[in-house]
């Protein structure tokens, strides 16, 4: 009798999507949102598990939902959870974002999650986009630092993060990945690759995390666009998706065409963006765009088809350059990149990649005089009284007055001016010139790179 007990608890334990990735079968995530006009957790139901129950059925290919955490939408993903057979709930993975939410909001998020035996969750902070700099500042948003964290206190969850490797200047780079050790130490077991479709970039992150020791599973997150949006793209409508204009020029050409051009080439580009990935040593893709069971089928079969044509890393690049013509997705010439020969090569073990030097901006003569003078006034200040000498720190250091001055760790740069309230690293709409994505001013984290690489002769990426 205590053997079929123990057997029992032991296929209760299991998390079939965590199992999945480190099996290393590849998985497959229909990214989807709660509709706003459902009122009911079960109008809600009938509407997304269709495709829930279209994406449990792959038997060769892992499949699932990544389920969205939007602000407008009248129910959270993990309360959405209740209504899915209680045996598939963890072949998904459930998003937590901190936008419009205090850390006890996020408390009962995660205690909702426990109760729906809920594991696999993604931490995101949440955009801001169509704000002013006054109505961020008024809305509460809780950092994924602080989300990570009281994921790891709850001790029941599975839980990753996002990161935008889409970044091309030297500062914004940096502090994107800066953000992510941070990221990986507050206990994120796995990354989803925030959206986009620039291999190149995607490959350096990869790199990144090989040089540095780390082998976690990574999604890639894609999309299978359409003319709406391809539209919103080029207009800049979408939050952290640049585009260059050769790109740009591509996909107008594609809009021309007819309605079974235009499908044929997305599939093409999706086939090709899901063989590089897997090439490049990515567990699995989310996939946006996809809003039924039929589609889902379809992409369900390019994706096997694409897995079984390209075996060779040098046969995909030389398909993915003809495809694309060669056109960079980067949209500056002073593009920064981490490694040279990206996309050039697969990753050469026997010969690693060396970092390359950052050419970051220099301070001005304003900067570093009240840096200068910050030094001397509040080296100490985390060790005193926050309301200590708050004249002079708003004077030099641009202080808001927080609870605890954490000034000396982040290089006198007061981390209270994000309108955010972001404590730890940029957001994924930090634009790619190091501005806010909702003000005319720099990212307080690209203006902390930029104030820590004062303190070296260059930046060691290693």
């Amino acid at each position: 009798m205590s053997e079929i007990q123990l057997n029992i608890a032991l296929e209760k334990k299991c998390n079939p999507l965590r199992k999945a990735l480190s099996d290393g079968k590849f998985v497959f995530l229909a990214e989807c949102r709660i509709p706003e006009d459902e009122r009911t957790l079960d109008a809600v139901g009938e509407r997304l598990l269709p495709l829930a129950e279209k994406m449990w059925s792959f038997d060769d290919l892992y499949g699932g939902l990544a389920v969205l955490d939007q602000p407008d939408a009248p129910f959270s993903p993990v309360e959405f959870a209740s209504v899915l057979p209680e045996e598939f709930r963890n072949r998904n993975c459930f998003y937590i974002s901190g936008s419009g939410k205090t850390p006890e909001d996020i408390k009962r998020e995660l205690t909702v999650a426990a109760a729906n035996n809920i594991e696999n969750l993604v931490a995101v902070s949440g955009n801001a986009w169509g704000e002013n700099v006054k109505m961020c500042r008024a809305r509460n948003y809780t950092g994924t630092i602080r989300i990570l964290e009281a994921m790891k206190r709850a001790d029941s969850f599975w839980f990753g993060a996002t990161v935008n490797p889409f970044q091309y200047r030297a500062k914004t780079m940096l502090g994107t990945l800066g953000y992510l050790r941070k990221k990986l130490l507050a206990g994120a077991e796995f990354t989803v690759i925030q959206s986009g479709w620039d291999m190149l970039q995607n490959q350096n992150l990869s790199w990144y995390m090989l040089r540095n020791g780390i082998y976690i599973p990574q999604i890639v997150r894609l999309t299978f666009l359409s003319p709406e949006k391809i539209e919103n793209i080029v207009a800049g409508k979408v939050p952290g998706i640049t585009i260059c204009k050769e790109f740009r020029k591509q996909l107008e050409q594609e809009l021309c065409g007819s309605s079974a051009q235009f499908e044929a080439a997305q599939y093409r580009r999706l086939e090709l963006q899901v063989a590089g990935a897997r090439l490049m040593g990515a567990s699995g893709v989310q996939i946006s765009g996809v809003n039924y069971p039929g589609k889902a089928e379809i992409i369900a079969r390019r994706i096997r088809s694409a897995l079984d044509e390209f075996k060779d890393f040098n046969h995909w690049l030389d398909e993915y350059h003809r495809y694309q013509a060669e056109a960079e997705m980067s949209t500056s010439v002073r593009t920064f990149r981490l490694y040279d020969r990206i996309l050039r090569r697969d990753y050469p073990f026997d010969e690693p990649p060396s970092g390359k030097d950052a050419e970051i901006q220099p301070l001005s003569k304003r900067e570093r005089f009240n840096r200068k003078v910050c030094k001397l006034l509040f080296s100490n200040a985390d060790r005193q009284r926050a309301g200590r000498d708050r004249l002079l720190k708003k004077i030099f250091a641009s202080c808001r007055s927080c609870k605890k001055c954490t000034l000396p760790q982040h290089h006198f740069v007061c981390v209270e001016n994000c309108p955010k309230h972001l404590e730890h690293g940029p957001c994924g709409g930090v634009k790619e010139d190091g501005q806010c994505e909702i003000g005319s001013f720099e990212c307080v984290h690209v203006k902390i790179v930029r104030f820590s690489s004062h303190e070296k002769s260059g930046f060691d990426l290693e």
